[in-house]
């Protein structure tokens, strides 16, 4: 997805970009940079929005050509963040900013549209739609779900494309743990009755499962935030998505957890 923007795109892809990547999800930082060094871009990583601003606004306009923002970041939001780099007085205009979300309600969306930014990456991030974003594709949208099928086996086969078979290993077990903390996360939130704190919970599972081809998991998840969102945790559409989220879970693990074992 994307929209209009009066700053200029990119220069070419056929060049080393110098690419700035807020992100504070350490598993989606790795892959980000992993992809990012392997098509010969320096990168350079931060872990929330004060972070951005100041790497971006640094020296001659931090002196980066992209800068992919995540949407939720700590210290304040990534929409919040490119709105203080556009006015900041050594701003660089010629700097392409994306923005990065596992969000699919419209309030998300419409965050990333209304901040000043250039345009939006849907997690997971794909080879492909970040090398048209690097290029100055005005727009940007998810690859459409293999066949309906629960796992997208071709997302760990780029990963083994572009990286070592050992590292893709590495980055599928930590994303395991990650998952498995956060879901817990969620039980407890669930249990203590916060709608909100579970509804953040489920927006980073969807944007961690998605990177490695848990299709059915992230839009389970994606699809729990979005009832959260509107409805609490009380009633029939919050019990049916919860349903439908607990059955994506358990197949997702153990697809990661075999990939990570070398299968």
């Amino acid at each position: 997805m994307g929209f209009p923007s009066s700053t200029p795109a990119s220069p070419s892809p056929h060049r080393p970009l110098r690419v700035l990547v807020a992100e504070d999800e350490a598993v989606n930082r790795m892959t980000a940079l992993a992809l990012l060094r392997r098509a010969g871009h320096s990168v350079v990583t931060v872990e929330d929005g004060p972070s951005a601003v100041d790497a971006a606004t640094g020296g001659e306009g931090g002196g980066f050509d992209v800068l992919l923002m995540d949407l939720g970041l700590p210290g304040f939001d990534g929409d919040e963040a490119v709105r203080r780099i556009r006015s900041h007085p050594n701003h660089n205009p010629r700097l392409r900013i994306l923005m990065l979300t596992a969000s699919a309600t419209p309030d998300g969306l419409s965050r990333c549209q209304s901040c000043g930014a250039d345009g939006v990456l849907t997690k997971p991030l794909q080879l492909e739609a970040l090398e048209a974003a690097l290029a100055g594709a005005p727009a940007v949208s998810d690859r459409p779900a293999p066949n309906g099928r629960p796992i997208d086996h071709a997302a760990i086969a780029t990963m083994r494309g572009l990286l070592p078979a050992d590292r893709v290993a590495a980055l599928t077990a930590k994303t395991a743990v990650t998952l498995r903390t956060y879901h817990a996360d969620l039980d407890s939130a669930w249990n203590e009755g916060d709608a909100r704190q579970a509804g953040a919970m489920a927006h980073k599972i969807a944007g961690v499962s998605g990177q490695y081809g848990c299709v059915a998991l992230r839009r389970a998840a994606q699809g729990l935030e979005a009832v959260l969102e509107t409805q609490g945790l009380v009633g029939e559409a919050t019990i049916s998505a919860r349903q439908s989220f607990d059955a994506a879970y358990g197949p997702a693990l153990a697809y990661l957890d075999g990939v990570a074992a070398g299968g």
